[in-house]
């Protein structure tokens, strides 16, 4: 996935459903944002009830995240996608994470109540972080990021200010697991990411592994063995750089890491990967 995708969801005489699973996604995280400006929508995911949208709504999802949504038909609106990296860099401005930071990492639902007298200036907002994203315009990234920080901000008065702490599923393990998207490459220990929390080893290794079954070092190292996989399928980069892009500064502990969590070292899952991709077009050139 690019930095930031947006586009306008355009009125259409059927439903349109958009399936979002970034809790198995190899690639960078992404979170999502809506906003509902005419007619129905759903989302439904395993973890949450479905949620019934009626315009004019927003709706924010942060990584992880995994469910379906659907605009019936006759609806319209916006849609976005950042990645971390690009979401990270529009709130870096201390008064921005400030209101943002702990709002983002929580799945925000602003509906009509909420919403109605922003809707217009909302999707003044969108059209133009649209517009934006296609790249076009000198300083693109930068306006794009203004645009977006704008539309979260607006989020934050429409409904963030007024959350809970702990509701809507925030969680201190989506938490981990959004701070290991932004500083997987940074080689950090567990006992650094539950600092960045504020919370125990001991208190995150339970929340994770009553939220995911697996410990915060396996999450860690799952998501380093699918980067140092798709490095290796997507590039030509040494084994050395793949490893070192990903933070490991000693070529052996890399091997020895991916060895022992995929099975075979990294050269030869590149070298059967290679010849796999051969045979499989050796056999597509002779087929009749």
């Amino acid at each position: 996935m690019i930095a930031l995708e947006a586009d306008r969801i355009d009125g259409a005489l059927s439903h349109r459903s958009w399936a979002i699973d970034t809790e198995r996604a190899a690639g960078p995280a992404s979170c999502h944002l809506f906003l509902l400006t005419g007619g129905e929508a759903t989302w439904a995911s395993a973890r949450e009830p479905t949620l019934v949208m009626m315009a004019p709504a927003m709706l924010w999802l942060p990584h992880p995240v995994r469910g379906t949504l659907q605009v019936k038909a006759g609806g319209d609106g916006y849609r976005a996608s950042a990645s971390a990296d690009f979401l990270q860099s529009t709130i870096a401005d201390a008064a921005l994470s400030m209101h943002l930071r702990g709002m983002l990492l929580r799945t925000i639902f602003a509906g009509p109540d909420l919403v109605g007298v922003q809707q217009a200036a909302l999707a003044g907002w969108f059209a133009a972080l649209v517009e934006e994203a296609r790249g076009q315009q000198p300083a693109a990234p930068a306006m794009a990021a203004l645009h977006l920080a704008t539309l979260l901000l607006q989020l934050w008065r429409c409904a963030g200010q007024h959350l809970a702490p702990g509701r809507h599923g925030g969680g201190t393990a989506q938490r981990f697991r959004l701070l290991i998207e932004l500083h997987y490459r940074e080689g950090l220990r567990v006992d650094e990411f539950a600092l960045r929390l504020g919370v125990t080893r001991a208190h995150l290794h339970d929340a994770c592994l009553r939220a995911t079954g697996r410990t915060p070092l396996a999450l860690l190292h799952d998501r380093l063995l699918a980067e140092a996989r798709a490095r290796l399928e997507q590039t030509d980069l040494p084994v050395e750089q793949v490893g070192y892009g990903i933070g490991f500064r000693d070529p052996g502990y890399f091997n020895r890491f991916f060895k022992r969590l995929a099975g075979e070292a990294p050269g030869a899952y590149r070298r059967r990967l290679a010849a796999s991709r051969r045979s499989a077009a050796a056999s597509f050139a002779a087929w009749p």
